[in-house]
């Protein structure tokens, strides 16, 4: 993943909760929730239910995992002005920004093999060159190909704020482009508003539409209109924004949580809008907006829209059930929104299952749809999977499936969709950008050297400069060897810490979420801890910290709620500790002079063992355990007494 300029940004919640409120473990928050309300509703929601996939569960921990060290200790979110200010006020002081480290990409420059790039939110194509369009990334900015996808090259890295949602460019002056800014699906990165390139995207400047002075909010979607590229419209979690000059000036023009935005085909100043739980339509340009609701179910979540050249007075819905995140039916009307009627509501596509058997989804996270340019009959919908209707959206067949069961593969999670000829189709998912040429009998990936992963955890390897392991977010740990040209994804999931042995550097360790181990001795890849493995019987943090004994290479200490020990590369545990609190281990560290002395930290409290486990201490003091949170620590390698520790989060 990609940095932006020296002051690092982090990012603030109150985009959220009209996109978490449709899930169904926040029904009941209390008004203005903090972090800890909305934990709890999550914890107390599946607190007797089996997590499943599909469902929304680990989309959700990654928010939670997210927004933990970046809160305050009573819960609170940061003040977006605060944060804005401060780095404004940096950048100043700094003057110009320079770079003095010599810094270069070590990888991944390729696709792993069963593995994706990161997580891409939407693609815009170029109006006259067919080979040329952008994608943009949830934290990595906005890439550019000029060859069709075979390479990509990016020029956002200083850009204040990294999450991309979409991309508008002037059909009558392409070197004129709009970037809507923010992480509109996942919000991971919060919006500073619209920003503006009249150079093709070489450099951007800030319009009227700048968040960073009010509240913070996230941006879905952004179009010029056909007729006058003066005319600007957004659909954000405020409201409808709308400019007539060219971004200099904006006005809300409708309220409500709104995530799609569609022109008529032929008709400039017709435009539709999908919200929260319904379709709205604009006959005068954007200007004044209209509920169109005849027929629309009243009863629904998010809602996604197509429109076809194919017929000008279709209209596509697929509407999500705001209880389960999965399908409450997909709609149609023929009338240009006049009424609706609906076409399906099964089988489930929006869900895990390559049948569409079951009953959630992630609508609130991954949901896209776009219908063919040819032939106003072919529909296509994304959630977790995608699926393609070739009579209106009466029936279904799955065309891509993120195992490759039942459909091929393509990777999980698809925020958008989009037809380029009656053939060809492109998808922007969790793992990159994948390509048909042939309706979805197969799929290619396009992701080239996209440099957008979000990585927890990187590992080197001692003996091998070149050799490394990346544990990444829904992208797995990815295995990168520059030496041999090796590059695969052997451990699937969200990739946490990660080990290669300083000796044997076929001797590696992976770990996914909770504290589940992986060891591999050269061959295959086996489960060597987590809970109810080897002995071990606890779960851990979301990143659990686990490293190599320093002094005994085939040792292994493991913090869960309490530290583990193995002294067989996790073949069995025995615990060293007896916390007998709820609190997660968020790090440890062994000294590297003394292996019996290990430092750990919870959110509450930092401990020191001298004696291997046998008793431990509170080493508070000093510390801003009552403000901050801890993140990492690591002890001098020639003195177990000198111990740095970081903490994350926000004070005055």
């Amino acid at each position: 993943m990609k940095k932006a300029f020296s002051v690092c940004f982090t990012l603030l919640l109150s985009i959220l909760y009209k996109e978490i409120q449709s899930q169904p473990w926040v029904q009941n928050l209390p008004p203005n929730p903090n972090f800890f309300d909305y934990e709890n509703a999550f914890q107390n929601y599946w607190a007797n239910k089996t997590p499943e996939k599909g469902k929304g569960y680990k989309p959700y921990l990654r928010w939670l995992e997210f927004w933990r060290p970046r809160v305050g200790k009573s819960g609170e979110f940061p003040n977006p002005n605060i944060l804005w200010q401060e780095a404004m006020l940096a950048k100043q002081q700094l003057g110009t920004l320079t770079t003095t480290g010599n810094w270069a990409i070590i990888g991944p420059s390729s696709v792993p093999t069963n593995g994706g790039a990161g997580r891409l939110n939407f693609i815009t194509f170029h109006p006259t060159q067919s080979n040329t369009y952008w994608v943009g990334s949830a934290s990595g900015g906005l890439w550019k190909t000029t060859n069709n996808g075979v390479s990509w090259t990016s020029n956002t890295d200083q850009l204040p704020v990294l999450g991309v949602s979409d991309l508008a460019i002037d059909p009558n002056n392409p070197n004129i482009m709009y970037l809507a800014t923010g992480d509109g699906d996942g919000n991971h990165t919060y919006s500073i508003g619209v920003l503006k390139s009249t150079d093709g995207g070489n450099t951007w400047n800030t319009t009227g539409l700048s968040w960073f002075v009010t509240q913070g909010r996230v941006i879905r979607r952004i179009v010029v209109k056909p007729d006058n590229s003066n005319v600007i419209i957004i659909a954000s979690n405020n409201g409808i924004y709308r400019t007539t000059n060219g971004g200099a000036n904006w006005t809300q023009v409708q309220t409500g949580n709104f995530y799609d935005l569609e022109w008529k085909p032929g008709n400039p100043n017709t435009i539709y809008a999908a919200r929260y739980n319904g379709v709205f339509r604009s006959t005068d340009g954007g200007a004044t907006w209209a509920a169109i609701s005849s027929g629309f179910p009243t009863n629904g979540g998010r809602v996604e829209i197509a429109v076809t050249p194919a017929d000008s007075n279709y209209i596509y819905a697929v509407v999500a059930n705001p209880s389960t995140d999965g399908l409450l039916g997909v709609y149609r009307s023929t009338n240009g929104g006049g009424s609706w009627s609906l076409r399906a509501n099964s089988p489930n596509i929006l869900g895990y299952q390559s049948n569409g058997s079951d009953n959630g989804g992630q609508a609130y996270y991954d949901l896209a749809m776009d219908a063919s340019p040819i032939n106003k009959e072919e529909v296509v919908v994304g959630g977790i999977n995608i699926w393609r209707s070739t009579n209106g959206g009466n029936s279904w067949t799955i065309i891509a499936h993120w195992t490759g069961s039942g459909a091929p593969y393509v990777h999980a999670d698809i925020h958008w969709l989009k037809y380029t000829s009656a053939n060809t189709i492109f998808a922007c998912h969790d793992g990159g950008i994948s390509r048909t040429t042939n309706s979805g009998s197969s799929w290619s990936d396009i992701s080239g050297n996209l440099e957008v992963h979000q990585i927890y955890r990187i590992s080197g390897s001692v003996s091998n400069s070149e050799r490394h392991l990346m544990g990444t977010q829904d992208n797995g740990t990815t295995l990168l060897d520059n030496s041999s040209g090796l590059l695969t994804r052997p451990v699937g999931g969200d990739g946490m810490e990660c080990i290669i042995d300083p000796v044997t550097q076929n001797i590696m360790f992976a770990s996914i979420y909770y504290g589940d181990i992986y060891r591999t001795t050269g061959g295959s890849w086996s489960q060597v801890g987590g809970n109810g493995v080897n002995g071990i019987n606890e779960s851990g943090a979301w990143v659990t910290p686990y490293q190599l004994n320093p002094q005994n290479r085939f040792g292994l200490f493991a913090g869960y709620k309490n530290v583990w020990k193995s002294t067989n590369r996790g073949s069995s545990w025995s615990k060293i500790s007896n916390f007998t609190g709820s609190s997660n281990i968020v790090a440890l560290a062994v000294a590297p002079s003394d292996s019996n002395t290990i430092y750990i930290a919870t959110n509450s409290n930092v401990y020191r063992t001298t004696n291997g486990g046998s008793t431990w201490t509170t080493i508070n003091s000093g510390l801003p355990l009552s403000t901050l949170n801890p993140t990492y620590i690591i002890v001098k390698n020639t003195d177990p007494n000198t111990v740095y520790i970081t903490f994350s989060g926000y004070t005055s």
